[in-house]
C-alpha cells in the first residue's frame, strides 16, 4: 500500500513533466525533428510524424495522470520513457554521446542564458530509470484515508521541491557534459 499523498504527488509530477515535454516538442517541431534525425533510429521520412506523435502522446499522458487513476497511464508513461532510454542507450553504445538529448527546454534555457544543450550520457539513462520506477510505484494501491489541509500543503511544497531537484539534476548533467567537452578539447 502507498499513501495517497505520495500517489497524488507522483501523478502531479508526471503530469507536469509530460506537459512541459509535450509543449516543448510541439512548439519546436523543426528543432525536435532535427534531434530525432540525429538519433539515426528512424528513416528521415518518419521523423516529422514521430515528433507530432511524441508531442501529442506526452500531452495526452499529462491529462491522463490528472484525470484517471488507471494503471494504464503509468504503464504507458514508463513505456514511453523506456523508449527514450533505449534510444539514448543505443546511441551511447554507438559512441554518439555528442548529440543533443532532446530533453532541453530551449526557450527556458535561453532565458537562463544556457549556451550548451545536454548531450547523451549514462546519467540520463539513470535518471530515466528513476522516473520509470517512480511512475510504476504509483500503481500500488493507495491507503484509503481522508486528506487534510496539512496533506495538501505537503503536496504543494513537495511538488515545488521535486521541480527544483529535477531542474538541479538536469543542470548537473549539463555541467558534466560541459566539463567532459573541456577535457576532450584539452587532451
Amino acid at each position: 500500500m502507498i499513501d495517497p499523498v505520495i500517489q497524488y504527488l507522483i501523478s502531479a509530477s508526471a503530469s507536469l513533466l509530460f506537459l512541459i515535454a509535450g509543449m516543448h516538442k510541439l512548439a519546436n517541431l523543426a528543432e525536435f525533428q532535427g534531434i530525432i534525425d540525429n538519433y539515426r533510429l528512424l528513416p528521415t521520412s518518419l521523423t516529422k510524424v514521430a515528433v507530432l506523435l511524441l508531442g501529442m502522446t506526452e500531452i495526452t499522458l499529462c491529462v491522463g495522470w490528472l484525470v484517471t487513476q488507471s494503471a494504464l497511464i503509468p504503464l504507458l508513461s514508463a513505456a514511453l520513457i523506456g523508449i527514450y532510454t533505449l534510444s539514448i542507450s543505443i546511441n551511447l553504445f554507438r559512441g554518439r554521446d555528442y548529440i543533443d538529448c532532446g530533453c532541453s527546454f530551449s526557450k527556458f534555457d535561453k532565458l537562463l542564458n544556457q549556451r550548451t544543450n545536454p548531450h547523451l550520457s549514462f546519467g540520463l539513462v539513470i535518471r530515466n530509470f528513476a522516473l520509470i520506477g517512480l511512475m510504476l510505484l504509483s500503481i500500488l494501491p493507495a491507503n484509503s484515508r481522508i486528506l487534510g489541509t496539512l496533506d495538501y500543503l505537503s503536496m504543494f511544497f513537495s511538488l515545488l521541491c521535486i521541480v527544483l531537484v529535477y531542474a538541479a539534476a538536469n543542470q548537473l548533467l549539463r555541467n558534466n557534459n560541459a566539463i567532459n567537452s573541456w577535457r576532450n578539447v584539452s587532451e
